[in-house]
C-alpha cells in the first residue's frame, strides 16, 4: 500500500502538472503572462510544488495610440483696413502760345535828298509820334513779340558816308514812335545803319537800347545778337545779318550766334537777312540757298527784307522762311510805286516747355499808308475789295510753294 500510495502521489502530481500547463498555454494564447506557484497536499503528507518559471516568449509591445490634442484655438487678429492710396490725378500739361509779329522795312526820317514837305519830319511835327502805327498798333499789343527791321539811323550826326545815293536818318526821339505801339525788338543788319558812318552806328544803338527796345547786328558794324524775354517767360533770340552788302561771310556771324542764343536760354532763334534784289518779286538764288541753310541749322523762322516789295512765303521743313516783308512805315520815299505790304505773324506752342512742330501763320494784309495817292506813313490794315486785290498778289507770290492765303491773311492751303 506504501507504494501504492506512492503511484498515486506521482499520478496527482502528473494531472495537477498538465493541468498547470494547459494554463500556461491558455494564458499565453491570451497574451496574458504570468508565474504559477501551485501547493498541493496529499493524505496526510504535503507537497510543495514549485512551479516557478513558465518559460514564455515575451510579445513585440503594441504601441499605444497617443491621442493627438486638440489644437488650442488662437485669435486670429482682425485684419487692420488699410487707406487704399488715392492716385495722384494726372498733372494738367502746360500750354503756352507765343504770337509774333514781324514787318518790314521801318524808315523813320527822310534821305538827305528829301525836303520837308509832305516828309515824315512834317508828319511827325503836325500829328505827333502816336500818329504812325495808330492802325496796327492793336495788333502789336496783342501779341508777345513784335520786330521791326529799322532801316537807317537815328542820329544828329552829319557825318554822312559818301558816294551813297541813299542815306537815311531819323531824330534819336523817334524810338517813342515804335515803343508807343508796343515794338520790342529791331534788327539793324542792314545797307543803311552806316548811312553816318561810326556815328550814326554807335547813336542808333544808343537810342534803341536806351528805350528798352533789343537790337540785332552782326557784321562789319558790330556784332550782337538779339535776346528778349516775353512776359510768359519764353526767351526770343535773332541774329541780324546783311546777306546784300556782306555776302557768304554773314554765314559765320548766323552760326555762331544761333549757337550763343541756344546757349542763353533762346527757346525761338530767328534769323533776319537782309538780302534779295531791289524792287523785284522774283527770289534770288543765293535767297534760297540762305534760308534754307538757316531752317537746317536749327533757326525756328527765317525773316527777310530789302527788296521793298512782297515775295513768297515758304514752308520748308516745317518751317517758314518769309523772303520780303516789303516797305512798312516808310520815310524814304514820299510816294512808293508799290504799297502792299504785310504784317506777318506765326503762333509758336509750347507744351510742358517743349515747342511743338506745328504752328500756325497769318499774313494779316496791309497797306503802307492809309490813302493810296501818296504815302502817309501811316500803315493800315486792308479790307473789302483791298484785301481782295492784296490776297490776289500774295498768292501769286506764293504759288510756288503751294501756300494760298484769303483775305484776312489766314493760310487755306
Amino acid at each position: 500500500m506504501k507504494h501504492n500510495g506512492k503511484i498515486l502521489v506521482v499520478l496527482i502530481l502528473s494531472l495537477i502538472a498538465f493541468t498547470v500547463s494547459s494554463y500556461a498555454v491558455s494564458v499565453m494564447e491570451n497574451k496574458q503572462y504570468s508565474s504559477l506557484n501551485s501547493i498541493g497536499e496529499v493524505s496526510g503528507e504535503t507537497v510543495i510544488l514549485h512551479a516557478t518559471a513558465v518559460e514564455t516568449l515575451t510579445p513585440t509591445p503594441v504601441p499605444t495610440a497617443t491621442a493627438t490634442p486638440s489644437p488650442t484655438p488662437t485669435n486670429t487678429p482682425t485684419p487692420t483696413p488699410t487707406n487704399t492710396p488715392t492716385p495722384s490725378p494726372t498733372p494738367t500739361p502746360v500750354v503756352i502760345d507765343i504770337v509774333i509779329s514781324a514787318v518790314g522795312d521801318v524808315t523813320l526820317g527822310i534821305n538827305q535828298k528829301q525836303s520837308y514837305d509832305r516828309s515824315f519830319h512834317e508828319y511827325y511835327d503836325t500829328y505827333g509820334a502816336d500818329y504812325f502805327l495808330q492802325n496796327v498798333k492793336e495788333y502789336f499789343e496783342a501779341d508777345d513779340f513784335t520786330i521791326v527791321n529799322l532801316e537807317g539811323t537815328l542820329t544828329n550826326s552829319d557825318n554822312i558816308r559818301p558816294a551813297k545815293e541813299w542815306n537815311h536818318k531819323g531824330r534819336p526821339e523817334y524810338t517813342e514812335i515804335l515803343t508807343n505801339a508796343s515794338v520790342e525788338a529791331v534788327s539793324l543788319g542792314n545797307n543803311h545803319i552806316m548811312d553816318y558812318q561810326w556815328d550814326g552806328v554807335e547813336d542808333t544803338i544808343k537810342y534803341v537800347s536806351e528805350s528798352g527796345m533789343e537790337y540785332a547786328l552782326s557784321g562789319p558794324w558790330g556784332n550782337h545778337y538779339g535776346i528778349y524775354e516775353t512776359e510768359k517767360g519764353i526767351k526770343i533770340g535773332y541774329v541780324s545779318v546783311n546777306e546784300y552788302y556782306d555776302g557768304d561771310s554773314v554765314y559765320k556771324y548766323l552760326e555762331e550766334g544761333l549757337q550763343e542764343l541756344r546757349d542763353n536760354g533762346a527757346a525761338l532763334v530767328f534769323a533776319c537777312t537782309h538780302w534779295g534784289d531791289d524792287k523785284t518779286h522774283i527770289i534770288n538764288t543765293d535767297q534760297y540757298k540762305m534760308g534754307h541753310w538757316c531752317i537746317d541749322a536749327g533757326y525756328d523762322l527765317v525773316l527777310g527784307c530789302h527788296p521793298h516789295v512782297l515775295q513768297g512765303i515758304e514752308c520748308y521743313n516745317g518751317k517758314y522762311i518769309v523772303y520780303s516783308m516789303g516797305n512798312f512805315c516808310y520815310g524814304g520815299n514820299k510816294n512808293p510805286a508799290e504799297k502792299s505790304s504785310m504784317i506777318y505773324q506765326q503762333t509758336f506752342t509750347f507744351v510742358d516747355g517743349v515747342l511743338q512742330e506745328k504752328t500756325s501763320i497769318r499774313v494779316i494784309p496791309c497797306r503802307l499808308s492809309s490813302v493810296t495817292w501818296r504815302n502817309d506813313y501811316c500803315p493800315v490794315v486792308l479790307t473789302g475789295e483791298d484785301a481782295e486785290a492784296w490776297a490776289e498778289e500774295m498768292n501769286s507770290y506764293c504759288e510756288e510753294f503751294g501756300l494760298q492765303f484769303n483775305t484776312e491773311g489766314y493760310l487755306i492751303q
